[in-house]
C-alpha cells in the first residue's frame, strides 16, 4: 500500500512538474524559453527573462494551477452528490450561470464584486438544475438532471450572447472572456482566486467523509444515520463557489471538472479522503499542460486555454458517455 501511494504521488508530482515547466517555458517571446529562465534564476542579475517570469508567466501559471484545482474538485463533488460520473459544472449549467453573473458585473460594475456576483449566479443555476431533477427533495432523476442542466445552460448562454448586441467594446470583452482566455491574468487575479478558492477547497476536503457516505447511495447513507440532502446542499454550495470564482477570473472553462476526477479515481480509487487532494493535483496538472499547449500550438500566437481544454475534454466526455453503464 505504501509503495502504491508513493508511486501515485510520484506520478501526480511528475504531471504537475511537467505542466509547470511547459507553462512557464512557453508564451510571448520565443527567445525566452526554459534554458533562459533557468539561467535567469540561477545566474547573476535580473534580466529580461526574469522580469517576464515574475510579471507574466509565473502569475499565469499559478492561476492555471489554481483553476485546475477548483474546477476539478467542483466536478468531483457534483459527480458524487448526483451519483452521476458524467456530471460537471459545464454539463449541469453551473458554469453558464456563473457566466451570467460575471456579465452582470461587467454591465453594472458597481453592483457587486465580479467574483461574488458570479458565485451567486452559479448558486442560483445549480439550485434550479437540482430542483428540476428532484434532487432537493432527495430523489435525483438522472434524465431530468441532464435536461435541467441543458435548459439552465441554454438560457444562461442566451443571456450572455445578448450582450453581443450592446456596446461594441463590451461585446468584444465578453466574447474574449467567454472562450476561457487567461493570457492577461496577473498577480491580482491570483490573489482573488486564492482568497476564495483555497478556503473553499479546504472545506471541500473536510466534506470527504460525508461524500464517502453519499457514494453509498441514499438508502445506504441513510442507514448509517446520514442525511443525503444536507450533503447535497453543502456540496452544491461548495461546487458553486469553486466554479463561480473560477469563471469570474478566467471565463467558463469546460471539461476540467469532468476529466480530473476520473483520472484521480483511476489512480487512487473511490475514497474521497485521498480522492479530493488527488483530484485537485490532477486538475492542476491538466490545466497547466493545457496552458502550455495553448501557447505552443500556434506560437507566436496563442489559442485560448478554454479551447484547448475543450479539445481534450470533448472526446473524453464522448468516451465516458459510451461507457456510462460500466461507470455506474
Amino acid at each position: 500500500m505504501m509503495v502504491q501511494r508513493l508511486s501515485i504521488s510520484a506520478l501526480t508530482g511528475t504531471i504537475i512538474l511537467a505542466g509547470a515547466v511547459f507553462s512557464l517555458a512557453t508564451g510571448g517571446r520565443a527567445d525566452v524559453g526554459a534554458a533562459e529562465i533557468w539561467q535567469a534564476l540561477t545566474g547573476p542579475g535580473q534580466g529580461v527573462a526574469l522580469t517576464i517570469l515574475q510579471d507574466i508567466r509565473l502569475p499565469r501559471s499559478l492561476a492555471a494551477g489554481l483553476l485546475g484545482m477548483t474546477l476539478g474538485v467542483s466536478g468531483l463533488i457534483l459527480q458524487t452528490i448526483t451519483l452521476n460520473p458524467l456530471a460537471s459544472p459545464a454539463i449541469l449549467g453551473i458554469n453558464q450561470g456563473a457566466a451570467v453573473g460575471m456579465i452582470g458585473a461587467l454591465i453594472w460594475p458597481g453592483l457587486l464584486a465580479p467574483e461574488w456576483l458570479s458565485i451567486a449566479a452559479a448558486l442560483v443555476a445549480g439550485f434550479v438544475t437540482f430542483a428540476i431533477s428532484g434532487g432537493l427533495a432527495g430523489r435525483i432523476d438522472p434524465m431530468r438532471l441532464v435536461l435541467g442542466g441543458v435548459a439552465v445552460g441554454t438560457f444562461a448562454y442566451a443571456a450572455v450572447r445578448f450582450t453581443f448586441t450592446l456596446d461594441d467594446v463590451l461585446a468584444q470583452q465578453v466574447l474574449r472572456w467567454t472562450v476561457g482566455d487567461i493570457a492577461d491574468l496577473r498577480w491580482s487575479a491570483v490573489v482573488r482566486l486564492a482568497a476564495i478558492g483555497l478556503p473553499a477547497l479546504a472545506l471541500s476536503f473536510a466534506l470527504a467523509h460525508r461524500l464517502n457516505l453519499m457514494a453509498l447511495g441514499p438508502v445506504g447513507s441513510q442507514s448509517l444515520g446520514h442525511d443525503p440532502r444536507l450533503t447535497l446542499i453543502l456540496g452544491l454550495i461548495l461546487a458553486a463557489v469553486l466554479c463561480g470564482v473560477s469563471v469570474s477570473v478566467a471565463g467558463p472553462i469546460a471539461f476540467i471538472g469532468l476529466i480530473a476526477p476520473h483520472i484521480a479515481r483511476r489512480l487512487i480509487g473511490g475514497d474521497h479522503r485521498g480522492l479530493m487532494p488527488t483530484t485537485a493535483l490532477c486538475g492542476a496538472g491538466v490545466m497547466l499542460l493545457a496552458d502550455g499547449f495553448s501557447k505552443w500550438l500556434l506560437a507566436p500566437l496563442e489559442a485560448p486555454v478554454g479551447v484547448i481544454s475543450a479539445l481534450i475534454g470533448a472526446p473524453w466526455f464522448l468516451w465516458l458517455t459510451l461507457r456510462a453503464k460500466e461507470l455506474h
